[in-house]
């Protein structure tokens, strides 16, 4: 009786070990096509690349990259890719990938996460990473910094010293990278306040001196808020004197920020589902499901525990500049989401009973990240098809159009468009290539 019931938990451990597996390589797999994708290009990432032409001495001071308030750590990478020859949207792709990759199984790590290919496999599969993949943009690779960050942090504070220098090493880089790398130093700091809170109560003085510099360095921020905004672009993009001015203007920014969150939840862009329902109809069921997947997380940080650790006050951190962002992108939540997609998916594993409800999520999860997959995939592997989707410029596909007919006929060359009067057809020309084929318009600018 016990060998045979010792037979059928082997079995029964070895079909989740085998579901596991199959999952995860059948979301490797369509990932792959993505490495063969043209070069993609959006706002940021235009931006991105004219920095890089800058720091490669190609733009003059007079240049809008000079101006540009973006950290030059992206750039700078970019820029050593290039030297390498190395840059290009395979390059990129796989970059992106592998950051992701590695930043979910650091977090499998810091928060001892089981089942780590399927979690590893559903943050892989949620749009908002599938979106952001291909394109030459900062978020990806911060969030691999920012994970990598709060792990040696963990490893720090578990008294293993050797870990501070890297810890200290990476949170540089990450605010070099983005600026909201800040709030792994105000995570950091709000953790020891945190862990060494009965000190703090038992001693009145190591209590008060806390909160009277937190007081006054509040004060100090708020007074001089209107100078700071001048010298600091990051916090006059906050637009921080409106809310206090006009507090109502907080529930437009909880109202779009909770929206991202819906997107999260039902793993679909407002875009995609305004195609399929009402779009004001759309708008509230994404507050609505942005609001529910804030409640999942809030149970599931009860039920784990996670305010005990260094992690939770870095992405709690995290998500309060998040809500104090004027703009809607959900992008910006890319370093939260493995976390985010870990409580769901530890709620409805662990907590959830309903099945058919609990089934019925997974299916739609899956579904919606896998027809995101597709998309991305023909994208890549198809220029008519990219020309018909993507971008929702008529004049941005067009230059797709002419630099694609370009590379039908052997022409590509960067030199016969200037960056200051159409940056997208230069760019295009220059970046959308091979990694380690040397273009004839490389060796003429050497």
């Amino acid at each position: 009786m016990a060998t045979t019931q010792a037979t059928n938990i082997h079995q029964t451990f070895t079909s989740k070990k085998r579901f596991e597996v199959t999952f995860f390589s059948i979301v490797i797999f369509l990932l792959l096509p993505n490495l063969l994708t043209p070069l993609r290009l959006n706002t940021d990432s235009i931006r991105y690349l004219k920095i890089v032409e800058y720091l490669a001495g190609n733009l003059d001071k007079n240049s809008d990259a000079v101006h540009d308030f973006l950290p030059h750590g992206y750039p700078q990478f970019l820029l050593t890719l290039g030297k390498l020859q190395l840059l290009g949207p395979l390059t990129i792709t796989f970059v992106n990938i592998t950051s992701i990759l590695l930043a979910c199984y650091l977090l499998t790590i810091i928060l001892e996460i089981e089942n780590r290919l399927i979690f590893i496999g559903l943050v892989m599969i949620s749009f908002i990473n599938v979106k952001q993949f291909t394109l030459p943009i900062a978020d990806q690779l911060f969030t691999l910094l920012f994970l990598a960050g709060i792990y040696l942090w963990t490893q720090a504070f578990k008294k293993q010293w050797l870990y501070m220098i890297p810890a200290l090493a990476v949170t540089l880089l990450s605010l070099y990278v983005r600026t909201a790398g800040i709030a792994l130093v105000i995570g950091v700091l709000l953790y020891l306040i945190y862990s060494n809170k009965y000190k703090l109560l038992n001693n009145k003085k190591l209590l008060i001196i806390p909160l009277v510099l937190i007081v006054i360095g509040f004060g100090a921020f708020i007074f001089n808020l209107h100078f700071i905004e001048k010298k600091v672009a990051y916090i006059a993009q906050l637009n921080l004197g409106l809310m206090i001015h006009q507090p109502a203007s907080i529930l437009g920014r909880l109202a779009i920020h909770f929206k991202e969150l819906g997107e999260i939840l039902i793993n679909i862009p407002h875009s995609k589902l305004s195609s399929i329902v009402n779009p004001a109809i759309a708008g509230y069921l994404l507050i609505i499901a942005g609001i529910l997947l804030c409640l999942i997380f809030y149970k599931a940080i009860i039920k784990l525990q996670l305010f005990n650790t260094l992690s939770f006050w870095v992405f709690m951190v995290y998500l309060m500049m998040i809500f104090l962002w004027p703009f809607y992108d959900a992008r910006f939540l890319t370093p939260i989401v493995p976390v985010l997609v870990y409580s769901l998916f530890y709620y409805f594993t662990v907590m959830f009973k309903p099945r058919y409800i609990r089934y019925g999520y997974a299916l739609m999860f899956l579904l919606l990240g896998f027809v995101s997959l597709a998309y991305s995939d023909a994208l890549s592997v198809s220029n008519s098809f990219f020309l018909k989707h993507y971008g929702f410029d008529p004049s941005l596909t067009d230059k797709y159009r002419i630099h694609f007919n370009n590379q039908e006929k052997n022409m590509v060359n960067s030199q016969q468009y200037d960056i200051h009067n159409n940056d997208i057809l230069f760019l295009l020309e220059k970046y959308d290539r091979k990694p380690l084929i040397i273009k004839a318009d490389i060796h003429a600018e050497n």
